[in-house]
């Protein structure tokens, strides 16, 4: 059964459209705060999960580079078609993300508070996803 946007439980597990800059700006508040972050990055075959703090941050020639001791993230800024501001219901109360979309539909990346099942999401990425602008769009 497909499920309208009038029959929806809360407005809340919508996306929403943010702008393309929405990574780098959620990247240096985390690294500014110092709070814990999740980045998830997959292809076909495999997925890197990176747990933590943003140490080293280096936009550079279009590219946001990450540098941590045990993990390394280049990306191209541009090659970033849609970000998306999601709302997710969980048994620990809705768990938030920012969800990255190349222009063929592929998902480059998504990023969450860091979090362990049982707690509930972090307040401050709850306010650091608020700070996104946001497009004026939702799905």
């Amino acid at each position: 059964m497909a499920v309208s946007r009038r029959s929806a439980p809360s407005a809340t597990i919508w996306p929403t459209g943010v702008d393309n800059g929405a990574l780098a700006q959620l990247l240096n508040a985390a690294q500014q705060a110092q709070n814990e972050i999740m980045i998830f990055v997959s292809n076909r075959g495999c997925v890197q999960i990176f747990t933590g703090q943003i140490e080293r941050l280096l936009p550079q020639n279009g590219w946001l580079n990450v540098f941590n001791r045990r993990f390394t993230l280049h990306l191209i800024a541009d090659a970033i078609a849609e970000s998306w501001i999601t709302r997710k219901p969980t048994k620990d109360g809705i768990v938030t993300s920012l969800e990255l979309f190349a222009a063929d539909g592929t998902q480059i990346a998504q990023l969450y508070g860091q979090r362990s099942e049982g707690q509930p999401e972090q307040t401050l990425w709850r306010e650091q996803i608020a700070a996104l602008q946001t497009r004026g769009i939702a799905a």
